[in-house]
C-alpha cells in the first residue's frame, strides 16, 4: 500500500521529462524577446557592431556537437571519479526513475534538444552575456557557469553543469555565434542519453571499443578547440 507522497513521487518522475519539455518550450520567447531587447541595447550602446553575428557552417557544426559529446564524457568521468563524495548513486537512481519506459526519441527531443535550446537561452544568451556587459569574459564564464550549476539543484549536477557551463560561454565567445553553446549543449544531452546503451553494445563486441571512443572524443575535442582558436584570431571585438 502506497501512502500519498509515494503516489506524488511517483507521478513526479513519470511526467517529470514532459514537464521539463514543455517548460521549455513556455521560456523560449520570452527569454528570445529579452536577448533581442539586450542586442538593440548593446548595438546602441557601441559594445556591440551590427549584423555581424558569425554563423557557423555545417562542418563547424557537426564538430561542435561532437565536442559537445566529448565535454559530457570527461565531465562525466570525473563526477564518477568524484562520486562517494557527491552521492552519485542516488542521483543515477532518481535519473533512471525519470527515464524508464520512456522511448529514447522522446528523451532527445525532450532532453537533447528543447532543454539544452531553453537553458541556452537563459543562461548564456541572457545571464553570461550581461554578465559580459559589466566585466570581462572569464569571470563571466564562471559566475554564469556556477548560476548554471545551482539551477540544476542537487551537488551531482551541479558540479557537471558548472564545468561545461563554463565551457558553453568560452566556446559561445570564442566563435562569436550564440549557436556554438547551443550546439554543445545539445551534444552533450545526447550523448549522455545514448551512451549507455552504446557504451554496452561497444564492450560486448568490442571490449577495447571504448578505449578508441575515448580517443576519437578527446581528438574531437582537440581539433575543435585548436580550430577556433586559430578562427578567434581573425575576429574583430565582440559580436554577441
Amino acid at each position: 500500500m502506497k501512502i500519498w507522497g509515494e503516489d506524488g513521487d511517483a507521478a513526479y518522475y513519470n511526467h517529470a521529462i514532459l514537464i521539463t519539455g514543455l517548460t521549455g518550450i513556455a521560456t523560449m520567447l520570452p527569454s528570445l524577446y529579452f536577448y533581442q531587447k539586450d542586442r538593440r541595447a548593446r548595438i546602441i550602446g557601441g559594445i556591440i557592431k551590427s549584423g555581424v553575428m558569425r554563423h557557423l557552417k555545417i562542418g563547424e557544426c557537426v564538430r561542435i556537437l561532437l565536442m559537445g559529446a566529448g565535454f559530457a564524457q570527461f565531465a562525466n568521468m570525473l563526477v564518477n571519479i568524484l562520486g562517494s563524495f557527491l552521492n552519485a548513486d542516488a542521483y543515477q537512481e532518481s535519473m533512471s526513475q525519470m527515464t524508464d519506459g520512456k522511448s529514447l526519441l522522446f528523451l532527445i527531443v525532450c532532453m537533447g534538444i528543447i532543454a539544452p535550446l531553453a537553458e541556452e537561452m537563459i543562461f548564456r544568451w541572457l545571464i553570461y552575456l550581461r554578465l559580459r556587459d559589466y566585466m570581462r569574459a572569464v569571470p563571466a564564464m564562471v559566475i554564469s557557469g556556477i548560476f548554471f550549476g545551482i539551477y540544476h539543484g542537487n551537488l551531482v549536477q551541479g558540479v557537471y553543469a558548472s564545468i561545461l557551463g563554463i565551457l558553453f560561454a568560452y566556446f559561445m565567445e570564442l566563435t562569436g555565434s550564440l549557436w556554438a553553446s547551443v550546439l554543445l549543449h545539445v551534444g552533450a544531452n545526447i550523448w549522455s542519453l545514448i551512451l549507455p546503451e552504446l557504451a554496452g553494445g561497444i564492450l560486448k563486441k568490442y571490449p577495447m571499443g571504448i578505449m578508441l571512443l575515448l580517443l576519437i572524443l578527446m581528438a574531437g575535442m582537440y581539433t575543435g578547440t585548436v580550430y577556433f582558436q586559430k578562427q578567434a584570431e581573425t575576429k574583430e571585438g565582440r559580436n554577441i
